[in-house]
């Protein structure tokens, strides 16, 4: 009995690893695991996209040496604010590896999504991403969002 519940729980944590994909955007030396199933839609210099029926995400990279940790916050609420979320549920500061960043959490139109702004410690480069959505998905949205991280 014992052995076959060992072998159970190796079964499950096999199947949960292998529905996520290692991700790494070499231009600007950002990783992150996309949830299996999201196809990549854009994936060059100036964007990253990658979606499923329920769950979207985009990343764009932002050169800028000025930007200031005090600076992603009025950066997100602004950009969802731009997006017409209405209903802005969550709002905090992330802090991912060599990652600095603040997130919302809105809705639109029965959509929800994390609308982020991050900021790598050890260079110039900074990211705004969006993920949206399905409430049925956010779990995977959460992992996602809390997936990210730089590299040299």
């Amino acid at each position: 009995m014992k052995i076959a519940l060992q072998t159970l729980l190796l079964l499950v944590m096999s199947v949960t690893l292998s529905a996520q994909v290692d991700m790494v955007w070499d231009d600007y030396g950002l990783g992150f695991t996309l949830p299996r199933g999201l196809s990549i839609t854009e994936n060059d210099g100036d964007t990253f996209s990658a979606e499923s029926d329920d769950l979207y995400l985009t990343i764009l990279p932002i050169a800028d040496q000025t930007i200031t940790e005090d600076d992603l916050a009025d950066a997100v609420v602004a950009m969802a604010t731009e997006m017409d979320y209405d209903d802005l549920t969550d709002a905090d500061d992330l802090k991912l590896n060599d990652l600095y960043g603040y997130y919302v959490e809105g809705t639109k139109e029965g959509a929800h999504a994390f609308v982020i702004a991050l900021m790598d410690t050890q260079s110039s480069s900074n990211y705004l991403a969006v993920i949206v959505f399905t409430p049925e998905r956010r779990d995977q949205a959460i992992r996602l969002a809390r997936s990210f991280y730089a590299y040299d």
